[in-house]
């Protein structure tokens, strides 16, 4: 799910270290990365035993008047909810019922972060240092 801001004047390092402390009191395991104009956060949470095709990230991308925060999560079990209902009537019941765990733990982290996010974006506008 992703979501833009404008107009809001942001510190963008201060946003992405307050996400970052956020998952990380989620008990995750996070691993950050910056390239011009963009942050990125790496997760993965200590309840996973499921595999995904990509790990679940959070971007933010943009300029302090004019970003994106980009969350990938629940939307990568998809394909393991699937595979599960597919296998379940040869034995795929378990790996279906981890998936779908997996599935509701991740919404829940999505549901907590935008709240989040949206409160810390409120509480850093016209933060950013105006250039001269």
């Amino acid at each position: 799910m992703q979501r833009r801001w404008m107009g809001k004047n942001v510190d963008l390092d201060s946003l992405s270290t307050s996400l970052e402390d956020f998952l990380k009191s989620r008990q995750v395991v996070t691993q950050k990365s910056e390239s011009a104009g963009e942050r990125k956060i790496l997760l993965q949470p200590n309840y996973s035993t499921i595999k995904l095709k990509e790990p679940v990230s959070v971007r933010i991308a943009g300029e302090p008047d004019d970003f994106i925060v980009d969350l990938k999560a629940s939307e990568l079990v998809t394909r393991q909810v699937r595979i599960g209902m597919l296998t379940k009537p040869i034995g795929g019941g378990h790996y279906l019922l981890r998936s779908l765990k997996l599935q509701e733990e991740l919404e829940k982290l999505e549901k907590e972060f935008w709240i989040f996010v949206e409160d810390k974006v409120a509480q850093l506008s016209q933060s950013a240092q105006r250039p001269k």
